[in-house]
């Protein structure tokens, strides 16, 4: 019968309580947390998709958000148009109510007063802010666009955010286009007030086609932010459909089964335990015989 030395007996129950400490306290950590592959160590092949699918999920989450935001910030601009709108159609009805013969001076230049107050709302939709951002401002989101009389100053092309990996929609647009592009909103009321205020009949005539031609392109600069929204819209819940699913699969490589690990850490549980029992019986035989 082979006879093993006492201290080597007790290295070796030693060595074996610490590798089972070790495994303990692993399977603790898994239970905590539901993870199995925590590090690269773990499985270095589930560890590297997982890192990749993680920073999927970062992604989705960036670009829903920077979609939400866009669709805040389009639904502010065409809230801002319709402000608008409403401003054009009013300065239509005056124009057509003080273009004919028989109106006099007295009614235009009260009619002019009016239109002087409508140019004062048209600027303030026209500098229309979401948070710190000017909405018609361009890239220039910070700068306000518009002074008093129409002179923009803001960026010449659009603000735009990603919302997918080769997808971006406007986070701002460029004012120039919306309120002096295809027709001069600002223009159209200054001439008409400034015809009203000179009472002068066809003057105000010319202005009426040009306030018709400011409707007609604040129609059609919201529809354009429209297509924007639904774009934005759409950008959002595929991003936040695709979160989810990517959230799944990082789930299913590095999640650990409720089961199998509650059965293995009391498996652990349970050696360790008796390890240590063996630990101190050897410690104590091993004072005993010293003692001796």
């Amino acid at each position: 019968m082979i006879r093993i030395p006492r201290a080597s007996l007790f290295d070796l129950v030693r060595t074996q309580s610490g590798r089972q400490a070790a495994a303990l306290a692993e399977m603790q950590s898994r239970a905590v947390t539901g993870l199995a592959v925590q590090s690269a160590s773990d499985d270095p092949v589930a560890f590297g998709s997982a890192q990749a699918m993680a920073s999927a999920v970062a992604d989705q989450d960036v670009w829903s958000k920077n979609a939400s935001a866009a669709v805040s910030v389009q639904t502010t601009a065409d809230t801002a148009l319709a402000s608008v709108a409403d401003v054009l159609v009013r300065a239509k009805e005056l124009a057509v109510a003080m273009a004919g013969d028989t109106v006099d001076a007295d009614a235009r230049a009260a009619a002019a007063i009016e239109v002087r107050g409508l140019q004062e709302t048209l600027r303030s939709a026209a500098n229309t802010q979401f948070g710190d951002r000017f909405v018609f401002a361009g890239q220039n989101w910070d700068t306000e666009p518009f002074a008093a009389d129409g002179t923009y100053s803001g960026g010449a092309a659009p603000s735009e955010v990603r919302v997918a990996e080769d997808r971006w929609v406007a986070g701002g647009f460029d004012g120039s286009a919306v309120f002096a592009g295809d027709a001069d909103v600002f223009g159209a009321l200054e001439g008409l007030a400034t015809a009203l205020e000179a009472n002068d009949g066809t003057g105000i005539g010319t202005a009426l086609d040009t306030v018709d031609a400011s409707i007609q392109a604040v129609s059609d600069a919201r529809a354009q932010i429209g297509v924007e929204t639904q774009i934005a819209e759409d950008a959002a819940a595929v991003s936040d459909a695709m979160g989810v699913l990517f959230s799944e699969r990082l789930t299913s490589l590095v999640a650990a089964d409720p089961v199998e690990t509650y059965t293995r850490l009391t498996e652990l549980k349970s050696a360790y335990e008796s390890t240590l029992q063996i630990a101190a019986a050897t410690t104590t035989k091993s004072l005993l015989d010293y003692l001796s």
